[in-house]
């Protein structure tokens, strides 16, 4: 059954109400592109070439996925704020190009008729984002035909509701800057595609049921930073994806206790500037586990950052989003002032209330019970972890991303020859 979900579905079953590629150009200052991610899918924002170089011969114009020069996520940007000596000031007006990690088969382009599990081996060897070419006529829209048994399953999404697609903008009014005719395409992410396979779990079966640790599904290649350590420590050990650092605690047998996380998925509504400058100053423990309730969005904090405006006021507080999934985020912030943390403070908020600092799973759930947690988080991966010693805590033994995720349910699918 899992073949049929595979090869009859195609990218134009997945495409309804899709937005284009958001992004950036890589001459843009690095305060757009910030002010760019919160809006953006798994916390990062396509920057892309303006000038017309292409690794393409010259009588070719590259194609709009070609363009794209690499990713760049919130973790991205305050790694690279903490690290500039000229503060965050200067370092927003620094190119976004300059900042964001080179990596050009990130983003891929099909066609409407292209088959799943084409669109799946794109993103198995790497692709995050996927272009599909809109009709010009209809748009994005889902073409019912194909797969026609499972469409009224496809419309029942979870997680975040989808917002109505707005009405694409007259030529007069469209910013060349932000579509350079990206508009063109609908785009889909890893997201979007395990969002889908969960309305289809029965065709699926029994892979969905299976616990992650049976079907090969957990990680052991993870990143992680002692507790004690300085935070900016997190952003040299930074994996490609996804991007997130395990903050640990290292017993006397080698085993090691999560204690929180250092992720561009925990940075991706916060205060940029606020969050660098924490970063550059507190323990890892400390950065990823202060709380405080008020504060600005970072569209504001990087625009008053790029105008040198109201820097002083952020010091020392970072801002987040809430966990549980609304239309409109709230954004709160960090303060490690307000509540006074010390090592200690920090270790008991962290042993109390640990579920909610840090999303995790055990090795006994279920491939479709870890779906549904990331999705209802939004999240691009979860720590899987054992049972420990009731003073010790959850023992991380792994970590499940979407990679790992479409690995599993792709078990035994055969990609057809064209």
């Amino acid at each position: 059954m899992a073949h049929i979900v595979f090869l009859r579905a195609s990218a134009a079953d997945l495409t309804a109400g899709k937005p284009p590629l958001a992004g950036v150009p890589a001459s843009a200052p690095l305060s757009a592109a910030a002010a760019a991610i919160p809006a953006s899918s798994e916390a990062a924002v396509a920057v892309w070439r303006v000038d017309g170089a292409s690794h393409h011969h010259h009588h070719r114009a590259p194609t709009a996925a070609a363009t794209v020069v690499g990713l760049l996520s919130s973790i991205d940007v305050v790694a690279f704020l903490a690290n500039h000596p000229g503060g965050a000031a200067a370092a927003f007006m620094t190119p976004a190009g300059d900042v964001v990690p080179h990596e050009h088969a990130l983003v891929r382009e099909v066609q409407p008729d292209t088959r799943l599990i084409e669109i799946v081996e794109l993103m198995k060897r790497g692709a995050r984002r996927v272009l599909v070419g809109k009709n010009i006529k209809e748009g994005c829209s889902i073409n019912k035909q194909p797969f026609a048994p499972f469409y009224k399953a496809v419309l029942k999404i979870t997680g975040t509701p989808r917002r109505n697609p707005s009405p694409s903008p007259s030529p007069a009014t469209r910013s060349p800057s932000t579509t350079l005719g990206r508009d063109r395409y609908c785009c889909l992410t890893r997201e979007d595609i395990v969002r889908f396979l969960i309305n289809c779990l029965g065709a699926l079966a029994p892979i969905p049921m299976q616990s992650i640790a049976s079907l090969g599904a957990i990680s052991r290649a993870y990143s992680h930073v002692e507790d004690s350590s300085p935070a900016i420590g997190a952003a040299w050990e930074l994996p490609s994806d996804p991007r997130a650092v395990a903050v640990v605690r290292t017993g006397h047998d080698g085993s090691r206790v999560i204690l929180g996380e250092i992720s561009g998925h925990k940075l991706w509504k916060k205060d940029y500037a606020a969050a660098a400058e924490a970063m550059a100053t507190m323990s890892a423990m400390d950065f990823a586990t202060g709380v405080d309730e008020s504060g600005p969005s970072p569209t504001a904090t990087a625009a008053a950052a790029a105008g040198n405006v109201g820097g002083g006021g952020a010091r020392a507080r970072m801002g987040s989003v809430e966990e549980e999934i609304a239309p409109v985020p709230r954004l709160t912030r960090f303060s490690s002032r307000k509540i006074g943390f010390s090592a200690s403070l920090a270790n008991m908020i962290m042993v109390s209330h640990r579920k909610n600092r840090v999303l995790t799973c055990k090795a006994t759930s279920s491939l479709a019970a870890v779906m549904a947690q990331m999705l209802s988080h939004r999240a691009t991966h979860l720590w899987v972890v054992e049972d420990g010693d009731a003073d010790k805590g959850a023992v991380l033994v792994g970590m499940i991303g979407y990679m790992e995720i479409l690995r599993a349910v792709t078990r035994g699918v055969v990609v057809p020859p064209a």
